[in-house]
């Protein structure tokens, strides 16, 4: 571009820069107050209670049984609850599924768990399970 027409763009620029500077005057003169609202969303979370039908026939109403019972009041092993579940006559078909259970119970806040402080022979961890205190606020018993 030649120098000249370069200034000739400059200066439509500028008058074109304070024509809308002229006109924004114009508008907010003849509007006393801007507002802007935002609105903010708020999140409703709703907690549903969700049944789970056990029988007492199955591992997993035995295990509650149990801790109805009060047998699970105190930090107990998976081995301490498959002995009682034994001497009760409550033998499952696979000791296997004890640990699995006694999860699936902690995942739905009826026990609770924690490590063993005690030095363990193996590798694996020791834990110890006990019946959450409000269990019988979360269980129903059905004749």
């Amino acid at each position: 571009m030649r120098p000249q027409h370069l200034e000739k763009n400059i200066e439509e620029l500028r008058h074109r820069v304070e024509t809308l500077e002229l006109a924004i005057d114009t508008i907010l003169k003849k509007i006393p107050e801007i507002r802007i609202s935002v609105e903010v969303p708020r999140v409703i979370l709703e907690k549903k209670p969700v049944y789970v039908k056990v029988k007492s026939s199955e591992l997993h109403g035995r295990i509650i049984l149990l801790a109805i019972d009060g047998f699970l009041n105190d930090w107990k092993t998976a081995g301490d609850i498959t002995s009682e579940l034994v001497r009760r006559g409550w033998a499952p078909k696979d000791f296997k599924d004890i640990r699995p259970v006694l999860e699936h119970l902690v995942s739905l806040g009826l026990m609770e768990r924690i490590r063993s402080s005690r030095k363990n022979r193996g590798r694996r961890a020791k834990w110890l399970y006990r019946a959450m205190d409000d269990l019988m606020q979360k269980v129903e018993l059905v004749q």
